[in-house]
């Protein structure tokens, strides 16, 4: 009898550090387990903010491609899109647009006289002047340098592109003045339609190029259409 009990006692020792053993490799297992939520969700969190600048990088940089960083125009890259766009909704409503190529007159001379930064004063105030002559609907780009793009949109008759046109010639008629110093700036306007002209980009923007070098040729403040011009 004293025999079974010393095996019992016995077994229930050894059951007994079974079950503190195994109490301890539970209470080990949700420290560990616990642990591993902690980092999954430092982890995660890491994740979110990588995300989130990635997108915000993508962002930037997306701006800094499509919109020119001096005036805030659209740069050639969105005008190129919108102008896609503006041609395939001219020929689904069936309405006219046009492109308006627009270079300044004597800004070599302004950069010469007042150095880069008056030259950046002025093509700032370029923007500004060329959005206030046109239509809300309507897109004001800057290509490069001195040169200037807009797109006219659902135009009816070509009247109220001339009076665009002209207004934009009013708006430089009288210099610019930064620091009391007087900077004649001019522009010469080249104009070509769509699809009278053409429904591809590049000829488009060619074409008004074009328009626009001849009135410079001619020494005459205005504009002209490329079909003039061709005659």
């Amino acid at each position: 009898m004293k025999a079974k009990i010393k095996i019992l006692e016995r077994d229930n020792r050894v059951l007994r550090k079974k079950l503190e053993r195994s109490e301890t490799n539970r209470v080990m297992l949700e420290e560990a387990l616990e642990s591993h939520i902690q980092a999954l969700k430092v982890n995660n969190a890491e994740l979110m903010k990588s995300q989130q600048a990635l997108l915000e990088s993508e962002a930037r940089y997306r701006s800094l491609a499509l919109y020119d960083s001096l005036t805030c125009l659209p740069s050639r890259i969105l005008f190129q899109e919108r102008l896609e766009r503006a041609i395939l909704n001219a020929a689904r409503s069936k309405v006219s647009g046009a492109v308006l190529f627009l270079d300044l007159n004597n800004f070599k001379k302004v950069n010469d006289r007042g150095g880069h930064a008056i030259g950046d004063r002025v093509l700032c105030s370029t923007a500004s002047k060329l959005i206030g002559c046109v239509r809300q609907a309507d897109t004001v780009a800057r290509l490069a340098g001195d040169e200037f793009v807009i797109i006219l949109e659902a135009i009816t008759d070509c009247r109220e592109i001339e009076t665009i046109a002209q207004r934009i010639l009013t708006a430089f008629s009288l210099p610019m003045v930064f620091s009391g110093v007087y900077y004649p700036v001019s522009v010469s306007i080249g104009i070509s339609l769509f699809p009278n002209d053409g429904c591809d980009v590049s000829e488009l923007l060619k074409k008004a190029d074009d328009a626009m070098y001849e009135v410079k040729r001619s020494g005459i403040l205005g504009w002209k259409f490329y079909c003039d011009y061709r005659r």
